[in-house]
């Protein structure tokens, strides 16, 4: 079992579920789920997770870039989840080169991705 956290911001409960279930039988025993700002804010203000997995529209016209700017500025590595391409949005300076997993994924493209940021 890893003891790496892992922050996970999305606002759809089923995904969120689905994401946090990849995580564990992966092997992660810390996967902390959050699904609004504020909240992934307080947690990583309380305790840094070791890497995040990001839900880029967060629904009722709200983002995650605060939690994403939190991040980058902690050097805690991210990825966006996203179905928009990198065509449709654009991201502030300094994280448009972010990673992004387009929706639907695979629990391998995730499970992956956590293993290179880690």
């Amino acid at each position: 079992m890893s003891k790496a956290a892992i922050l996970v911001l999305e606002d759809d409960a089923l995904i969120a579920m689905d994401i946090e279930m990849t995580l564990v039988n992966a092997g992660y025993e810390t996967v902390w789920v959050h699904s609004n700002s504020a909240s992934a804010l307080d947690q990583i203000a309380r305790e840094a997770p070791s890497a995040a997995l990001l839900d880029f529209n967060l629904g009722q016209g709200k983002v995650s870039l605060p939690v994403a700017q939190e991040l980058k500025e902690r050097g805690i590595p991210f990825v966006f989840l996203t179905g928009y391409t990198d065509a449709t949005v654009s991201l502030p300076e300094g994280l448009g080169d972010r990673r992004r997993i387009a929706k639907p994924f695979q629990a391998q493209e995730l499970v992956q991705a956590v293993g290179e940021m880690l």
